[in-house]
């Protein structure tokens, strides 16, 4: 059974997730980690394009994705291999990256390792290591400059350092697919935190209820692991007086009591601290590894579509929107803000400080809108902060991302009808947007705007929400 990098980085996070994908395929839930998994291998070959070019143009001979094989199982494809005179090579391993990472997460020197080891143990000789990532700093000015976008950092000598730990792991991984069976009663993901969990924690965990221990917010390694190794999981077994912040503490008052915990104050507060028109604002951007648009940077996101919902004081409600449909800059999107917006009002964001950034980064493009900009930023409040304290139920899971809270207090309304439900898909929807022809074109770009749409108005509908329980008191 073959042991790739793109395994040994899963054996890395979950040796058991990895034997069940190996031995137990058809049952595998493909979930976030595998998508994050797809996500590094398409980025990756995005960049590889830069690199091959970059070869070419220094008159550099190079092969591209080739494969080594051990008779253990052992398989890599190398992303570049440079043959030098000596009989030696060169190995590259290319990271969509903007610097090479080095964290418990993920760590790219530990990837480039599997590589040389794999090429060594399969006969090739290797001189040396590179690590080739995208300059955070470039920024696109017409054709992209691979030699200005690409950094080849050795990391030879760091190899080096991890090579006998990194084979220690390989073989073990070898060990643990050989195995014909496997003890489904927990994983290593128990003593993680939630967005660290495997794709299979369900399988290996079955009895995890929700909300769980992985749904108090910002919880330490130290208390999980403690939490753990006592076997608590239930919010209700956590025992009373047990230290943890105030925001960890609201969540699990509101798991053991069955209720809502609500700050009516903190809610008329927010709410008097309103001025109409009400502007319910949304951005979806776009990102790329390799920048799309002149003066974009590697990673850097730019607004592509807009939201916005307008609640007028005598309650009537009117939506405006624009969507992008080209490869550009978002000079035409602020055109049509500076049309949607009035001089007067609240600007209401959920999680704020994304769009807040949005607008500055754009200020930076367009100096000339600065000042536009920034006055909706500093008109803008998040409504997403009631839900972190004055707001918590259990049943957000630990979490105030809308699409947790949205179902709970406007259960009527949700995203399940929509081709696009989620701010990776619209980025994803985007791109073949603006490559697609005139006819897909029109129906990816409805299925963009009703996303969108349905962002700002689900904030609109939380809004009401939330006015009744006002009124109510």
């Amino acid at each position: 059974m073959q042991l790739t990098k793109t395994d040994f980085i899963q054996y890395l996070n979950c040796p058991k997730s990895l034997w069940w994908l190996k031995h137990e395929p058809d049952r595998y839930p493909h979930g976030e980690f595998s998508v994050f998994l797809q996500k590094l291998t398409r980025e990756g070959y995005e960049v590889e394009r830069y690199v091959r070019q970059y070869f070419a143009d220094q008159e550099r001979e190079a092969d591209f994705q080739t494969v080594f094989e051990t008779e253990d199982g052992l398989y890599a494809r190398a992303d570049a291999v440079e043959r030098l005179d000596s009989g030696e090579v060169a190995l590259f391993e290319i990271k969509s990256s903007t610097s090479v990472k080095t964290d418990t997460a993920h760590n790219h020197i530990k990837d480039a390792c599997f590589q040389k080891i794999c090429a060594e143990r399969s006969g090739q000789r290797i001189d040396r290591l590179y690590l080739v990532h995208l300059n955070g700093s470039y920024v696109r000015e017409g054709d992209v400059d691979p030699a200005s976008l690409l950094v080849f950092e050795d990391v030879t000598e760091a190899a080096r350092d991890l090579e006998a730990e990194t084979a220690d792991e390989m073989d073990a991984a070898l060990t643990l697919l050989r195995d014909e069976a496997l003890d489904e009663n927990g994983c290593s993901c128990l003593h993680k935190s939630r967005a660290n969990h495997c794709d299979t924690f369900g399988i290996f965990n079955p009895g995890i209820p929700a909300p769980s221990i992985y749904s108090l917010p910002r919880l330490s390694a130290k208390k999980r692991s403690e939490l753990v190794i006592n076997g608590i999981f239930d919010l209700n077994e956590v025992p009373a007086g047990y230290e943890l912040s105030a925001n960890q503490d609201v969540v699990l008052r509101t798991a053991q009591s069955g209720e809502p915990v609500i700050g009516l104050g903190q809610i008329r507060a927010f709410f008097e601290a309103l001025s109409f028109p009400l502007y319910f604002f949304d951005y979806e951007t776009y990102a790329s590894a390799v920048p799309l648009v002149d003066r974009a940077s590697p990673h850097k996101h730019f607004p592509v579509q807009y939201s916005l919902h307008i609640l007028d004081a005598d309650g009537t409600l009117s939506h405006c929107e624009y969507l992008e449909r080209e490869a550009r800059l978002p000079d035409r999107l602020i055109a049509k803000m500076e049309e949607d917006f009035g001089p007067e009002g609240s600007v209401i964001s959920w999680h704020a400080s994304f769009e807040k950034t949005q607008n500055r980064e754009m200020g930076k493009w367009f100096p000339d809108k600065a000042a536009f900009l920034k006055d909706i930023s500093d008109r803008m409040v998040d409504l997403e902060d009631l839900f972190k304290t004055a707001y918590v139920d259990a049943r957000f899971d630990g979490s105030t991302s809308i699409k947790k809270v949205l179902p709970v207090v406007c259960p009527e309304l949700n995203y399940k009808d929509l081709d696009v439900q989620d701010g990776s898909l619209a980025m994803e929807a985007w791109e073949r947007l603006i490559n697609a022809d005139a006819d897909d074109a029109d129906q990816i770009a409805q299925s963009l705007l009703s996303y969108c749409e349905r962002d700002t108005f689900a904030m609109v509908e939380i809004y009401r929400f939330l006015a009744a329980l006002i009124e109510q008191a």
